[in-house]
């Protein structure tokens, strides 16, 4: 049973509807981050404000590993993790869990040493099966590991694993030897999300993403079996985070409900905008996206909800069924989270993805095209890439117009009047490293601003990073 809607959680703390009816959309902008922010503006002590934000880059390192995986009794697909030995991961399991690897040294073959790591750590060589190499991953600079993939059962109640000595508790002069691996099982793509180490989580959309039916099982044989599965996931409340990770290949949606008095304005509004507000479909009469996402229920398939009256942000919840009237029409907004499984296929950095948090989302100085009292700034979503791969990540997301296509603007923030890369309006901050540009695209949540202006009697629409996965393709080749 999902909650009822949360009406403990105080309203935005962002007074839109009075700072979007002022005249100067800069004024507007200046004032909405006076208002919610009460953190510095200026960028750390002694950097070019001019220049993107850098962090520290760690020495590069390789690693080799496989992922094994298979199908159970349902069809679904599990993944064999491993669990690090040791006095430090004692007792740890959320984002603890890693793929069987190891590091190797330049002139080593990487899949020789991902067969060797799997029987070092197991205690016996992989099963027989083929083969298939599935990318390499990590952000540029940092560790990267190259997975190869095999599909094969194997025995995980009996793992022997190779040892190290380690001096514990420190300082004690006691030298005890620990298992590297203290114990192996398998796990859904769903529950391998909750375990794996942060940083290996792009795996697992890649993984999901050549497989005919994403792991979903239960018959299916499209992309569309890994979207109910990750619908019904929502609906239970299995999944109430962030969906950038989930059913990768299937497009995305932002989700905006609104009084069929109101509601042709506003789909105007998303045609006279069609950057920041791309239409995928259009439910003019009931609570089934027909057509994008059959058997669906947008009251309960959305992780998080808002809901706004007379224009202010009033309730947050995780089931809109009590909000929902008769005389609702839902529209459905693509959502760039639907491009970002081609990005991490061509070896570009998600960041948000691989912290595991929210995508940063700007408001910005730049006015969007009104449409009856529908108005409002653009608000745009970040992810910074290296410079020499801002040409590859616009070509690739430029292939995505249902997702907001290529960037709004590449390099200096404050052209878009963003102040401060590291207090984003909505979202979470990620890191920026040495060498990165950030990238700033057109946002689905530019609506939730405009509806603020225009002060409908009631509107709903999802959480921020909180989407309504539907079965179509993200892939335009596959339309």
């Amino acid at each position: 049973m999902r909650s009822t809607p949360d009406r403990s959680m105080p309203p935005c703390s962002r007074p839109w509807a009075s700072i979007l009816a002022m005249s100067s959309m800069a004024s507007a902008t200046a004032a909405a981050r006076s208002a919610a922010r009460s953190i510095s503006l200026t960028p750390p002590s002694g950097q070019d404000p001019m220049r993107p934000i850098v962090g520290t880059i760690m020495a590069s390192k390789r690693s080799a590993g496989l992922i094994l995986h298979r199908r159970n009794a349902d069809g679904v697909v599990e993944v064999l993790l491993v669990h690090p030995g040791g006095p430090f991961w004692a007792g740890k399991d959320a984002h603890a869990w890693s793929i069987p690897k190891g590091e190797y040294d330049e002139g080593e073959d990487a899949e020789t040493v991902a067969l060797r790591e799997f029987e070092e750590e197991l205690g016996s060589p992989p099963p027989e099966g083929s083969r298939r190499f599935l990318g390499e991953f990590g952000p540029p600079g940092r560790k990267r590991i190259s997975a190869w993939v095999i599909e094969a059962d194997f025995d995980a109640t009996h793992t022997v694993s190779n040892t190290f000595e380690l001096e514990w508790p420190p300082g004690s002069g006691q030298v005890r030897e620990y298992p590297e691996v203290d114990k192996a099982a398998w796990w859904t793509i769903y529950e391998a999300r909750t375990r794996l180490h942060k940083g290996q989580s792009p795996m697992l959309d890649a993984l999901a993403e050549v497989l005919e039916d994403g792991g979903a099982g239960a018959g299916s044989t499209t992309r569309s079996g890994s979207a109910r599965r990750a619908r019904l996931a929502i609906r239970s409340g299995e999944h109430a985070g962030p969906t950038a990770h989930l059913a990768p290949g299937c497009v995305q949606a932002n989700l905006v409900v609104l009084p069929r008095a109101v509601a042709s304005d506003f789909v105007t509004f998303a045609a006279r905008n069609p950057k920041p507000c791309p239409i995928v479909e259009v439910v003019e009469q009931g609570t089934e996206a027909v057509r994008s996402a059959p058997g669906s229920d947008l009251r309960t398939d959305v992780p998080r909800y808002r809901r706004f009256l007379g224009g202010t942000h009033t309730d947050s919840a995780t089931d809109a069924t009590s909000w929902w009237r008769e005389d609702l029409v839902s529209v459905l907004l693509g959502c760039s989270f639907s491009f970002e499984a081609a990005l991490m296929r061509a070896g570009l950095p998600v960041r948000h993805v691989e912290q595991g948090c929210n995508v940063p989302m700007y408001i910005t100085d730049r006015g969007c095209e009104p449409a009856g009292d529908f108005a409002g700034p653009l608000v745009v979503s970040m992810r910074p890439m290296p410079a020499a791969m801002v040409e590859q990540a616009r070509q690739i997301t430029g292939a995505y117009p249902q997702a907001h296509g290529g960037p709004m603007h590449v390099g200096d923030p404050a052209e878009l009047g963003i102040e401060d890369l590291h207090a984003p309006d909505f979202g979470d901050a990620v890191d920026v490293h040495q060498g990165e540009v950030p990238m700033f695209w057109a946002c689905g949540v530019t609506p939730q601003l405009a509806i603020a202006n225009a002060a409908p009697e009631v509107a709903i629409t999802h959480e921020p990073g909180h989407m309504f996965i539907t079965d179509l393709p993200a892939d335009p080749e596959s339309r």
